[in-house]
């Protein structure tokens, strides 16, 4: 009953953004440092220990992790004003087959060839995406290639995370990371003009929205499942991600699909299930539980 709930909680993520009206960085900021906060508190009272366990390397391993989560975050909040949803999310969501690649070059993790297959199915997908944006200018093609950095960005979070995940609470490693994420978008934020403090009531009801429900209904809902079922079924729930979002932004939003997105997108999804079938569920070096974590879009 979890994973279902957490994909409908995710795929709401890209409609709650579009609905705000603060510059992307201001809402990626303040919504990460939302999140931090609810979960620093609450490693402070369950996790303590983790906290204090703490050495230094670790803490600049969350805090590189930190700075990759911030700029997956902005890029994937600005490329939502720059492109369609559905381009946006579809493109964001190829991460999986990225996080193989990095596993591979860093983690010496096995790739195998199916694998490949599915690496080589999610650059054709994407492809037909941007061609399919090539009509709608160049603004709309630098927000599917913002798109694609938010995915590769977030493949590098992941890396570092199965590093530095182990032995530390869930509550207690999230807070930290986006802790560290809230404090760059916010000098990003500052360092571009925006204003971090002037929003009205609709805006912090939007920012805590995405919190709860995306970020906390559904990503921590994900990596709860991660100790009750296999890795590779949560990978292949995350797919639902798209398709949801998609349907939630031709009804909210009155935003359809164009074919290309639908074409592209179905291509993305095979490449990322047969990647993701391909992969063994327990990497090298053991502990079922090290598997990509779902993004916090």
């Amino acid at each position: 009953m979890g994973l279902p709930l957490a994909v409908v909680a995710i795929s709401t993520s890209g409609i709650l953004i579009r609905l705000t009206a603060s510059p992307p960085l201001v809402t990626a900021a303040n919504r990460l440092l939302l999140a931090a906060l609810i979960l620093l508190a609450i490693a402070l009272i369950w996790q303590r220990q983790d906290l204090r366990s703490i050495d230094r390397r670790r803490l600049l391993l969350i805090g590189a992790s930190g700075l990759l989560l911030g700029l997956h975050l902005a890029l994937w909040t600005t490329s939502l004003f720059w492109t369609s949803v559905a381009s946006a999310v579809l493109l964001a969501d190829t991460h999986p087959v990225l996080v193989a690649l990095a596993a591979r070059a860093f983690l010496r993790e096995r790739t195998g060839l199916g694998v490949w297959a599915g690496i080589g199915l999610t650059l054709a997908g994407s492809a037909i995406i941007g061609a399919g944006d090539l009509g709608e200018g160049a603004r709309a093609l630098a927000g599917d290639a913002m798109a694609l950095g938010a995915s590769a960005t977030f493949a590098g979070y992941l890396v570092i995370g199965r590093s530095v995940r182990p032995g530390l609470g869930l509550a207690a490693y999230t807070g930290l990371v986006y802790g560290a994420a809230s404090i760059a978008l916010m000098a990003a934020a500052s360092a571009s003009g925006a204003s971090l403090t002037e929003f009205d009531g609709k805006e912090f009801a939007l920012w805590t929205a995405l919190v709860l429900v995306p970020t906390l209904g559904g990503h921590t809902v994900f990596n709860w499942t991660l100790r009750y079922v296999p890795v590779a079924v949560v990978g292949v729930a995350v797919l639902g991600e798209p398709v949801v979002t998609t349907v939630l932004a031709a009804l909210l939003l009155g935003e359809p699909p164009k074919q290309t997105a639908i074409l592209g997108g179905a291509v993305i999804m095979a490449g990322i299930y047969v990647a993701l079938r391909a992969q063994s569920p327990t990497p090298a070096g053991g502990g079922g539980q090290t598997g990509s974590r779902p993004d916090p879009k």
